[in-house]
């Protein structure tokens, strides 16, 4: 694989605006390429293996269409795909009390997330894949992040004022911590980017490490 700043196009599979906005930070401006892929996880599965597994469908999910426009003769597809980098990611966050914690389905789910994770640890895992293609698929790097984050003793009341304000529904585990509940966060140990949901500095060194020879 090449170092990021050495690939033509950069092709973020996900609609998450919080990742494309980490990647604009770094002076990044990819292709976005949201993907619908079935992110179903089996029964008893780890937080790393389970990030690591969705962020290969989506990865798939945006290659598979990228070859099947191609193969239909879709103008640009050839030059977009020549040398490209696809970028996939997905984002849980775990306790032990809860296990793995995903998008809350309704306010009871997002207020039970947010009392279970107030005053304590909690871990934020990110799963990435990379797919390079170069004239065709030549190297895929798969791997996951993890980051401790320790909440402050908030109330009741405080959880249901951050609800109120900032729709927990698309987020894992019910905050974003660069939104108001960031106010909430005692501190964290680990990359604070892999808690918004794409730890950049972790990919740049993983592509660094595999663009060597002989790995």
């Amino acid at each position: 694989m090449k170092q990021l700043q050495d690939y033509k196009t950069i092709i973020l599979a996900s609609q998450s605006p919080r990742r494309l906005e980490i990647l604009r930070a770094h002076g990044v401006e990819p292709v976005v390429m949201p993907t619908d892929a079935d992110e179903t996880l089996p029964d008893g599965i780890g937080m790393e293996e389970a990030v690591r597994r969705i962020s290969r469908v989506k990865a798939e999910a945006c290659y598979n269409e990228l070859m099947r426009r191609l193969s239909a003769g879709e103008p640009d597809l050839a030059e977009l795909t020549a040398d490209a980098l696809i970028i996939a990611a997905d984002t849980v966050v775990y306790t032990d009390a809860l296990g793995i914690m995903g998008k809350p389905a309704d306010y009871d789910e997002a207020f039970l997330m947010l009392a279970t994770i107030r005053n304590t640890y909690h871990y934020v895992a990110t799963g990435v894949t990379l797919i390079e293609l170069c004239g065709g698929r030549t190297e895929d790097l798969n791997f996951a992040d993890v980051t401790e984050v320790w909440c402050k003793n908030y109330t009741d009341q405080e959880i249901d004022e951050y609800i109120a304000i900032d729709a927990p529904y698309d987020k894992a585990g019910s905050y974003a911590i660069q939104s108001a509940f960031g106010k909430h966060i005692d501190h964290i140990e680990g990359d604070y980017e892999n808690v918004v949901g794409l730890p950049f500095n972790r990919i740049v060194r993983e592509l660094k490490i595999h663009s060597q020879p002989n790995l």
